[in-house]
C-alpha cells in the first residue's frame, strides 16, 4: 500500500472514471462522478491489498488460479453493497444506478484485469533490470549503507534463519533467501530483495540469482555455460550477458566435477 505507484495510479484512474464516465456513469452528474471514482477505486485499492495479504499469506494461495478468481468473488461481494449505496447516493434525481447484477459484473471483471496485470508485471520482472546494482561493484565505491547490512532482508526471515546472507533466487513472484542458518521463501520481487540486502557486497549474475560476494568459491565453465560454484558446493548459473564481467573478476575457475582426492578443487590458469 505504500509503493509510491499506488497514489499515481488512483488519480489517473479517477481521472480516468469523473471524464469518460464508463459502466454507465456517464450519467451521473459531474458532481456525482467527482464523487464516486475517487472513492471507489480508494476502496478497491484498499480492499484488494487486504484481500491479497488474506488469501496469499493466510490461506497460502499464491498461484493465479485459484488466488485471482477468489480475489475477485470477495471483493465483489465485500464491495458491491457499498458501491451500490454510494451510486445511489450520488446518481442526482434521474437515478441513473447499475443494477445489483451490473454492479457485481463491474467489480468481479475489474478485480480479474487488476490481478491478471500484477501478475504479468511480476512474472515479467519489469523494473529489476533498473534496480539491479552493477555487477562486481566495488564496496569501497560504493555509499556507505545506512542500515545494518541485509537488515531489511533479515527481519522478513524467521529467527533461525537470519545468518549471514549466502544468495537469492527467484520463483515465480518469491524469492527464495538462502543463509548459512537455512533457507526461506519470501513474497517479495526480486529487485526489492536485492535492494533489502543492502550493505552486503554482491553480484546479480542471472535474471533470478544474486550470490553475495564471501559465499564464491570459484567459477566454472562447461559446454559454453558458465556458473559460479559456491563454498556449499551449489553451482548458480551465470547469464551470457553477465559470463564476460563474471569472468574478468579474476575467481578460482574450478573443472565440472573436479576432485583431486583431497577435496580441495583442481585450479586452471586464466584463459
Amino acid at each position: 500500500m505504500l509503493h509510491p505507484v499506488i497514489p499515481v495510479v488512483w488519480l489517473a484512474t479517477s481521472i480516468f472514471g469523473i471524464v469518460a464516465g464508463p459502466f454507465g456513469t456517464e450519467l451521473f452528474p459531474l458532481t456525482g462522478r467527482f464523487a464516486f471514482w475517487p472513492i471507489t477505486i480508494g476502496l478497491g485499492v484498499l480492499a484488494g491489498g487486504i484481500l491479497r495479504v488474506i488469501v496469499r499469506e493466510y490461506w497460502g494461495l499464491r498461484a493465479f488460479w485459484p488466488e485471482a478468481p477468489l480475489i475477485a468473488v470477495l471483493a465483489t461481494l465485500g464491495l458491491t453493497p457499498l458501491f451500490m449505496a454510494l451510486a445511489s447516493a450520488v446518481a442526482g434525481p434521474a437515478q441513473h444506478v447499475p443494477s445489483i447484477p451490473e454492479m457485481m459484473s463491474y467489480v468481479f471483471i475489474m478485480s480479474i484485469i487488476t490481478s491478471t496485470l500484477r501478475h504479468a508485471v511480476a512474472a515479467s520482472g519489469i523494473g529489476a533490470r533498473a534496480e539491479m546494482p552493477p555487477l562486481g561493484l566495488d564496496p569501497a565505491d560504493a555509499p556507505p549503507p545506512e542500515r545494518e547490512p541485509a537488515a531489511r532482508l533479515m527481519a522478513r526471515l524467521s529467527e533461525q534463519n537470519r545468518a549471514p546472507l549466502v544468495r537469492l533466487q527467484m520463483r515465480d513472484h518469491y524469492v527464495e533467501v538462502f543463509t548459512e542458518a537455512g533457507s526461506e521463501t519470501v513474497l517479495l520481487r526480486m529487485a526489492d530483495a536485492i535492494c533489502g540486502a543492502e550493505g552486503v557486497e554482491g553480484l546479480q549474475v542471472h535474471r533470478s540469482h544474486w550470490v553475495a560476494r564471501q559465499a564464491i568459491r570459484g567459477v566454472s565453465r562447461a559446454q559454453g555455460k558458465v556458473s559460479l560454484v559456491l563454498k556449499d558446493g551449489t553451482q548458480v548459473p551465470v547469464s551470457r550477458g553477465n559470463a564476460p564481467a563474471v569472468l574478468a573478476l579474476g575467481l578460482t575457475e574450478i573443472l565440472p566435477k573436479a576432485d583431486n582426492g583431497s577435496g580441495a578443487p583442481q585450479a586452471l590458469a586464466a584463459q
